[in-house]
Formats: structure tokens, C-alpha cells, sequence
């Protein structure tokens, strides 16, 4: 056959999914389709090298990819040169195929997901090449794949196949079976497992979402600024407010159940999706490589055993899979290795918060969820003049009155969003975000643009200077707020403040950020600090590979300026080109500073990668040894001699030692965080009005405050967080 009568295909690899199965392994950060699992390739890389070039009577296009906004690195990486596609949010298969459409709606579209495994290349490509006619003939074609055993993991396609492996019309799609469901299809050959890849005309496809879901294909086509074929290394940004339209569901439910011209393939080409550490088990076994990494056994029979980080040891057990690395540990036994997704999206979610007591966690979350926002949301907005007020008193009225710090209204949109985000249904929470945003939006703002550092009850400016610090946290609310209620004005006022700090705080000459838009005076850390927090938020909500290459350029301004390597402590205020500022006060640490560092370098850590564990448990180890009282309460401030500078102790500093034991349980004994927790709620908790806090005590540990502050709110949600997330 001459080149010219080739069938040239365009592959489409959708690089969803985070694969929560395979656990610790597949994480949000580096999910399943960026491992290698089976080769020393990523499986994303593996499914790229087996559609190129041609074959037979087909021939390949070069491959683009439609995923995750969030990891256009990791695509950039394993996919050099592809053209992307990146969604803002996850919104399901459909959603995702309707984009792969418009990136090349022109082309018979070869659409497949990133993390399958398959052995038999020639019998995968010859089955492509069976359907190609069919859906050059405007069918949509799925493949089915021969069923080896009564499998309920997934998905079947009921037709009637004969013996060619020619294209069949489908009958029916049927959900995952019981055992003996699935052993009846299995006995009466009518029945394959679907695959999830799919070949059809893009403009066929289309045309069966303005059918069947019109509103999906809608919300794509407003998504993508530009359509037409995607050309190799181009990127597409998929439009956040557009996309966040288009209803979350798989391409299976939208399109495929209700198309009429449905075909599918018969194909065995030892296929798998690799579910489950079961079934990378199965794959290891038959290679003989079922044990990786530092592990040794004795007497283990017909186990998985893969460690990505300590020293495993196993003896006198048979049929587990036993997977270990930098994040956690999963055992579970193989058999059932499949029904681990539950236990895996936990551990993922609550992380190392699942140290804690049962009673401790419910405890919380009962005094957050039923005294505290309450509380809060019933005084913490000024119904007569707008705005958040800056306090409560002891008894837990309001003060009105008072000036407002610029960083209040941000803290306080954050903390509800945050709740929203928890599962705290309050209509009040989404109404407080929203009247924040449009306070932030209008007479919180600073007469010569961005926003004041002192407002007055009214909301006229007291102080009109720009603060790095207040900025970074309209950075932070935005990013929450975008994350719970999908307002594309917060994502507006997020990108906003930033664009503020870059035009009037940036220092091009020394690097890093000016504490205000004087550009004159010492240098803090602290403000630096919560821009780092705020950039990886930003990043989390959308995506944005800008708020990463921010991040990195704090840390760096950490690693290289405001960390003292021979005390491992924190330092707080600096000269303007960045040395240390003289006197004590470039000898001054904060004990919680240290600690929420340590906190934000492993978020950083988990997003980007680079291994910041040395930092951690150095800082962590100072503020434990320099900075704590004889009963363990973190100090206001001390300095690099171990002096103690301000033995008074706040409570936001006991919240950052929590949250401190909780993500590096290593640098205490086992019990650490709970003890913390339970002085927290003993001392602060218990001294306040009902649903706040006493905020701060005095050297001899006598109450010191004469009101709570709204501004800690946000530290409460920070600390309490991760034990409420379901």
C-alpha cells in the first residue's frame, strides 16, 4: 500500500486522574500517569511511544496531551515538544474530550488515557487499524477488551463479537458487576472490559455532544481561545470560569451510553490499567521483579514489596503488597488490594493528622464546625458600616470601633473559604466570602491603588501605604475564595495584588520584595513568608506555573538570606541588600516563625519537589530547643544565643508547633502532637469567650489579652485543617 493512502491518525492522551489506588506511590503531586511503573519510562511516556510513527495502513500524528494545568511541568518533561492542552480544574473524561476535539477538530481523533499498560504493541495498533474505517465512517469507536477472568473492577460493553475482531455495534455499557455478575459475562462471550480508549472523527464526536451534552461542549468551546489543530508545542490555557461550567462527568455517561452509532473493537493486547497495587503485582510477577528498592525478606511468599525511601524488612507473610516511600506506608493484602481506595484518599487528604486520636480529631472538629464559626460568623462582619471587624472582646461582642488592619478582611475570607472547603455548610460562609471579596474590591482600597494597611470602621484609609504583607494575604483570600465558590473576580483580585507587589515592592537589584511600596527601611522574612504561602495556594487553585516560579524564588531567598545554618534558625529583619540587620535585631528568631517555615517549605516540597527536608527538621529542632518554656509553649521571640527575648507566649505560635507535629511527626516522640493539642485547648481554648480564644499569656502564665483578635481565625483554620478534612 503506497504512503499516500495512509490513515493518519491524531493521538490525543488525556493525562487525568490521580490513580489514589496505588498509594503512597501516585500522589497528587507526581500522580500515576508520571511513574514508572513497569519500565524505567513514566506510564504517560510509554503511551506517547506506542503511537508514533505508523504502522500498516496507519500512520500517527504527533501526539498532544490534554491535563492538568497544575502539572505542565511534569508534561513539559515527559511529553518535550507535544502540544497541551491544560484544564484549570478536573472536571471529569468528558469535559476533557470535548477540549481534545476542539484541538483538532479536523482529525480522526485516537483519544487515550496516560496510564495503561500494554504488552502486545502490534495487536493494540492492529486494532486501530480495524476501526479505522468505521469511525472515518462517522461510528465512535471504543475497545473492548477480551476479559481473562470475572473481573469487577471494571466497566463492561455488551455486544455481539465473531471471530474477525471486526468492529461491532454495542449493545449496552454496563456498570462494574458483582463476582457472580461478572463470571456470567465472562461465560457467555458477549462481554468485554472497556478500555476508556476511544478513535473517532472529532467533528462526529462533537456533533454527539451538542446532542447529548450540549452544555459540556459549550463551556469547552467558550474554554478555548483559540481551536483549530493544536501545533507541536503549543500550549492551550483552558479559561478557569469557562471550564468550571462545563458539568463533571465521564465521557461514558455524557456521550457514549446515549450516541447511536456506537462500535466496538475485540482486542487481547495484555492490557491493564494497573489499578491497583494487585495488579502491579500481577505485571512484576511475571518479570520476577516483585520486590524493589531497600527491601529484604525472609519467608515472604508472593508479595509486593516496593520501598521509594526507608529501609523495609519483612518475614513470615504471604500475599501482601507492602508499598513504603518518603510520604507513607500502605500494607494491604493483595487480594483486596483493589478496595484500598478509601483508606488511600484519606491517608492522602488528612496526611499525617491521622496520628491523632478518633476523640481528639471529633473534638475539633466539634468546636470548629458548632461554637467557633458559628461564633464568627454572627460577629465578625460590621453589618453597619461593612468590613470585618479587627476584634472581640473578652466576652465575645464585637468592637466595631477599632481601625482595621489591612490584613483582617483578607484573613477572614480566607478562613471561611477554608471552611467552605471543609464541608461547613453555613450559608453565612459563602455570603462572608463574598461580601469580603467586594469589601477588598472597593473601599478597602488604597487612594493611589492596591489596598491600605489601616482602614477606619468607615473604610477610609488611615495608613495608605502598601504593605508586602497585606497583599500577600489578598493573594492567599482570593486563591481560597476562587477554590471554594469559583468567582473569577477572586482569582481577579489575586492576580491583581500580585501584579502590585511585582510593580511596587520588587527589588530588582538585591531580589525579593520591600516590606511597602517605600521601598525604603529594614527587610522582613515574615512577609515574604506568607507570600510563599500565598503563591502556593494560587498555584494549588489554578494551575498557574507562574505562582510556582514564585515560590522557588522565596525559598531560594530562604535558603540563601534568611536561614542561619549554624543555629538552623530562622532570621527575622535585614538590611536593605539583604544582610543581616545589625544589633539584636538581626539576632531575633520567632519560635512560630520556625515552625510555620518548616510547615510552608513542605507544601513547597510536595509541589515542586526539591528536598527541603534538612531545612525542616533543623528549624523545627531550634524553636524546640531554644524556644519553649519548661512546660512546652512555644516563646513570643528569642534570639540566635539562646536568650530568651519575649518570654511572653501568643497562641498563634502554639498553632504553628502543632501543625508542625503533625506534618514531621518524626522530630518529637509518638503522642507529641495530641499533647500540644490538648495544651492548646486546655490554656487558650478554654480561657476565652465561647467559640475564641485567650490570646495571648504573660511570663508567668497569667492571661494577657485584652481581646481576640479576628486576625487569628485564619491561624485556628491553618492548625485545625487537616483534621477535618472528609
Amino acid at each position: 500500500m503506497g504512503e499516500q493512502s495512509k490513515t493518519i491518525i491524531q493521538p490525543a492522551i488525556l493525562c487525568g486522574g490521580h490513580g489514589s489506588r496505588l498509594w503512597p506511590l501516585s500522589t497528587e503531586r507526581r500522580p500515576k500517569p508520571f511513574l514508572p511503573l513497569v519500565s524505567r519510562r513514566s506510564m504517560l511516556a510509554e503511551t506517547a511511544a506506542r503511537v508514533a510513527g505508523e504502522t500498516g495502513e496507519i500512520a500517527f500524528a504527533p501526539v498532544f496531551a490534554v491535563g492538568s494545568a497544575r502539572h505542565e511541568t511534569l508534561l513539559k518533561a515527559e511529553l518535550p515538544g507535544a502540544g497541551l492542552v491544560l484544564e484549570p480544574l478536573a472536571r471529569n473524561s468528558g469535559p476533557a474530550i470535548a477540549a481534545a476535539c476542539l484541538a483538532a477538530p479536523d482529525s480522526l481523533l485516537l483519544l487515550l488515557p496516560a496510564d495503561h499498560h500494554i504488552t502486545d504493541i502490534d495487536a493494540f495498533r492492529a486494532a486501530i487499524a480495524r476501526g479505522a474505517p468505521s469511525a472515518e465512517d462517522g461510528a465512535l469507536v471504543t475497545f473492548g477488551i477480551k476479559p481473562d477472568r470475572p473481573a469487577t473492577g471494571y466497566g463492561y460493553i455488551c455486544a455481539d463479537f465473531d471471530t474477525t475482531g471486526a468492529p461491532a455495534a454495542v449493545e449496552r455499557f454496563v456498570e462494574k458487576p458483582d463476582a457472580d455478575t461478572a463470571a456470567e459475562y465472562l461465560a457467555s462471550g458477549r462481554y468485554a472490559w472497556n478500555a476508556g480508549i476511544f478513535l473517532a472523527r472529532a467533528d462526529a464526536l462533537i456533533n454527539a455532544f451538542e446532542t447529548h451534552a450540549p452544555e459540556m461542549i459549550a463551556a469547552a468551546r467558550a474554554a478555548m481561545a483559540e481551536t483549530g489543530l493544536i501545533r507541536p508545542g503549543e500550549v492551550r490555557r483552558l479559561d478557569p470560569a469557562e471550564f468550571a461550567r462545563a458539568p463533571s462527568n465521564s465521557i461514558d455517561y455524557a456521550v457514549m451510553e446515549k450516541a447511536e452509532k456506537v462500535a466496538v473493537v475485540p482486542v487481547d493486547m495484555g492490557w491493564s490499567d494497573i489499578g491497583d497495587h494487585g495488579a502491579l503485582y500481577a505485571l512484576k510477577a511475571a518479570t520476577g521483579h516483585t520486590h524493589e528498592g531497600a527491601v529484604f525478606t525472609r519467608d515472604a511468599e508472593r508479595c509486593f514489596i516496593r520501598s521509594e525511601g526507608p529501609m523495609v524488612a519483612v518475614r513470615g507473610v504471604s500475599d501482601l503488597a507492602v508499598v513504603a516511600t518518603t510520604r507513607g506506608v500502605l500494607v494491604t493484602p493483595l487480594a483486596d488490594a483493589g478496595s484500598t481506595k478509601p483508606l488511600a484518599e484519606d491517608a492522602a487528604v488528612r496526611g499525617f493528622a491521622g496520628a491523632l486520636s478518633d476523640q481528639a480529631t471529633q473534638k475539633v472538629r466539634d468546636w470548629l464546625f458548632e461554637t467557633c464559626l458559628p461564633l464568627w460568623a454572627e460577629t465578625a462582619w460590621d453589618d453597619k458600616n461593612g468590613g470585618f471587624v479587627e476584634s472581640l472582646g473578652l466576652s465575645g461582642a464585637p468592637e466595631p470601633d477599632l481601625p482595621r488592619r489591612g490584613r483582617v478582611a483578607p484573613r477572614q475570607i480566607y478562613a471561611f473559604a477554608q471552611a467552605m472547603m471543609l464541608g461547613w455548610d453555613d450559608p453565612a460562609a459563602e455570603k462572608l466570602v463574598l461580601d469580603g471579596l467586594d469589601y477588598l474590591d472597593t473601599r478597602a482600597r488604597a487612594p493611589g491603588g492596591g489596598w491600605a494597611s489601616l482602614l477606619s470602621p468607615t473604610g477610609d484609609a488611615l495608613d495608605p501605604a502598601l504593605a508586602l504583607y497585606d497583599h500577600a494575604f489578598i493573594v492567599l483570600a482570593g486563591a481560597w475564595a476562587y477554590r471554594a465558590t469559583g468567582e473569577t473576580g477572586a482569582r481577579r483580585l489575586a492576580e491583581e495584588a500580585l501584579e502590585i507587589i511585582a510593580e511596587r515592592m520588587a527589588d530588582p537589584v538585591h531580589g525579593g520584595w520591600w516590606d511597602t511600596d517605600a521601598r525604603t527601611g529594614p527587610r522582613r522574612s515574615n512577609p515574604h513568608m506568607h507570600l510563599l504561602e500565598a503563591a502556593l495556594s494560587l498555584h494549588r487553585a489554578t494551575g498557574e506555573t507562574s505562582a510556582l516560579d514564585l515560590a522557588l524564588d522565596i525559598v531560594e531567598l530562604f535558603e540563601t538570606r534568611f536561614f542561619d545554618p549554624r543555629t538552623g534558625a530562622l532570621t527575622e529583619y535585614f538590611e536593605p541588600d539583604w544582610t543581616r540587620a545589625p544589633g539584636p535585631a538581626g539576632r531575633l528568631s520567632e519560635p512560630g516563625h520556625c515552625y510555620e517555615w518548616a510547615v510552608l517549605l513542605g507544601f513547597f516540597e510536595e509541589a515542586q519537589g526539591r528536598d527541603l527536608i534538612s531545612w525542616r527538621r533543623r528549624l523545627i529542632d531550634f524553636a524546640d530547643r531554644v524556644g519553649r518554656d519548661a512546660r512546652g509553649f512555644a516563646y513570643d521571640a528569642v534570639d540566635l544565643s539562646a536568650n530568651v527575648l519575649k518570654p511572653t507566649r501568643r497562641l498563634w505560635p502554639q498553632l504553628e508547633m502543632f501543625r508542625a507535629r503533625l506534618f514531621h511527626p518524626e522530630t518529637a516522640p509518638p503522642g507529641e502532637a495530641e499533647r500540644v493539642l490538648e495544651t492548646v485547648w486546655s490554656e487558650y481554648l478554654a480561657a476565652g469567650p465561647e467559640g475564641g480564644w485567650m490570646d495571648a499569656f504573660d511570663a508567668e502564665g497569667r492571661p494577657a489579652a485584652s481581646h481576640v483578635p479576628a486576625s487569628m481565625l485564619y491561624h485556628i483554620l491553618t492548625a485545625f485543617s487537616p483534621l477535618c478534612w472528609r
